[in-house]
């Protein structure tokens, strides 16, 4: 690249404009001269600074930077709106001493850098040299540096040449709940209906405290009978008792495009992700198992139920992969446009170009096999495409943190057959009594006939299911400047409203109690509380 002129380079350059004519003007020989020397020295300047660039190259200037570990946390993982420290280092192998400034990494919006200390940074010849900046994360999912800019100071800091070092990091965002944990989740033995919990349950038979007895039904075992106290009564008599057991909860979330629209960190699906995790903590870490289906029109994830550790980090892959949507049925771009902005990637950050032959445009299959050679190995599902080279080319976008404009509107139509989907997937794998939470915020629900088959379907099993909301930042400030935003924010409040109504008096037939959260809320509570149940009958 060109040399850049500095401030000083524009200064100095004005004074010999001025000074020649100055001296043209009093026709004097001295300020001419004078402005000529000055110019004889930019030029000197921009002439020594010119291979500058070309010779650092040569000279092998190496960079590297890494995640600085923090206490308590998993390594290469931050958490939303707590800065954390990138650490880098450039090393000189050649002999001339050398001078960073302008130091700028290029990031996407997700993200915000609080400090970059120091701004100018000597780098020796022949040494290694170590500097940082802090970063701040707005909400869940990934940051991903993908290189870091900066400027090489030339003779007298008159020019400066632009380079860029392209090094992807990667960084896991993960929910707050990753901040505040307490201990690790239990790994119990045996049956999950037989292992001890914290949830209370009534059955016939063996237990450990008893509830009542009541007389004998058809249908109840002998085991269950109480012989004793039947020979005092003189009517067989049946022991009930409470027994803690083991429960499972399923999550069911809702990642439409009615989640998506905000700035990060205010989002519907930011505070939904919030509480999805401080759930799956608590239930885990009281020796309970959880479940994850994610539903975009589809079913874009389907973690079974689980617990221990491993399983809590299975959980957060898939809160994480939400926010990383690039599926040509969910996003609003075609292959084309997703070729244009992977072959300009590619061009900046790797100095590749993949021109066609004959025509104007890129050649997609050798930028799809160049992008499969830098593909993660363990990285193999293929996101929907409308062809094989597509489906590379989106999976590249995802691992490189290329977000691609999600669709306002579903392809797949109505949102309540994806969730309706769910619910029944979630109620159908067993008979045993779990707790089944839908986080949706149900706005394109027109049609609540299958959500209501759904929930008539998990109540007839013993299920319970909570419907949860989130509440949109929709209130209109006294206040604000500008009336018609105003004006929008209050209409959309009560339509928001009044479709909560319309919910509540669906599920309210069977039971199903509808509950507004308000964003931020999950983020920032130090210990979630996790909802009452009802006492099922085994």
């Amino acid at each position: 690249m060109l040399p850049v002129p500095t401030t000083r380079a524009r200064a100095a350059f004005l004074g010999c404009i001025g000074m020649w004519l100055v001296g043209v003007l009093s026709q004097s020989w001295a300020p001419t001269a004078l402005a000529s020397a000055a110019a004889i020295l930019l030029v000197a300047a921009l002439a020594a600074t010119v291979p500058l660039g070309r010779r650092v190259r040569a000279q092998r200037l190496e960079f590297a930077w890494w995640l600085a570990q923090r206490d308590g946390m998993m390594s290469g993982a931050v958490v939303p709106h707590v800065p954390f420290h990138v650490r880098c280092y450039v090393r000189h192998r050649g002999r001339t001493p050398l001078e960073l400034t302008r130091i700028e990494p290029i990031l996407a919006a997700s993200a915000t850098v609080q400090d970059l200390s120091p701004t100018r940074v000597p780098v020796p010849p022949r040494a290694r040299t170590e500097f940082a900046f802090t970063m701040s994360a707005k909400a869940v999912g990934r940051v991903v540096l993908h290189g870091l800019a900066v400027s090489l100071r030339g003779p007298l800091g008159l020019f400066e040449v632009p380079l860029y070092f392209p090094n992807t990091l990667a960084i896991k965002v993960l929910p707050r709940t990753a901040l505040v944990r307490n201990g690790k989740p239990k790994i119990l033995a045996g049956l999950p209906l037989d292992r001890p919990g914290r949830h209370r349950m009534r059955r016939r038979g063996g237990g450990t405290d008893l509830h009542e007895l009541r007389d004998f039904q058809p249908g109840d075992p002998f085991k269950s009978i109480a012989w004793k106290a039947s020979a005092r009564a003189g009517q067989l008599l049946v022991r009930e008792v409470d027994q803690e057991v083991q429960q499972t909860l399923v999550l069911i979330l809702d990642v439409s495009g009615s989640t998506r629209g905000g700035s990060p960190g205010q989002r519907k699906l930011d505070a939904a992700l919030e509480l999805c995790a401080s759930l799956a903590h608590l239930w885990l870490d009281r020796g309970d198992r959880v479940g994850l289906i994610t539903v975009d029109g589809r079913m874009l994830a389907n973690v079974l139920p689980g617990e221990g550790p491993a399983h809590l980090l299975r959980l957060y892959d898939a809160l994480l992969a939400t926010t990383e949507v690039v599926d040509a049925d969910l996003t609003a771009v075609d292959d084309t446009a997703v070729l244009n902005i992977v072959a300009r990637y590619v061009r900046h950050q790797d100095g590749i170009e993949f021109p066609e032959a004959r025509a104007r445009g890129w050649d997609i299959t050798a930028l799809a096999r160049h992008v499969r050679t830098l593909a993660t190995p363990r990285n193999t599902e293929l996101p929907q495409a409308q062809s094989p080279s597509g489906a590379e080319l989106r999976r590249f976008c995802r691992e490189r943190g290329l977000s691609l404009p999600h669709r306002a509107t579903s392809l797949h139509g109505d949102k309540s057959r994806g969730l309706s989907s769910a619910l029944r997937i979630a109620g159908g794998r067993t008979r045993a009594p779990m707790s089944v939470m839908l986080v949706s915020d149900l706005d394109g629900v027109v049609d609540y006939d299958p959500l209501c088959a759904a929930a008539r379907l998990l109540t007839r099993r013993g299920h319970s299911l909570n419907v949860l909301v989130p509440e949109a930042f929709t209130h209109a400030t006294p206040n604000a400047e500008d009336h018609l935003t105003s004006t929008l924010e209050t209409i959309y409040h009560r339509v928001e409203q009044r479709r909560i109504r319309e919910a509540r008096g669906y599920f309210a037939r069977f039971g199903v109690p509808v509950t507004l959260f308000r964003p931020g809320v999950a983020a920032h509570s130090g210990t979630p509380q996790r909802p009452p149940l009802g006492t099922k009958v085994a």
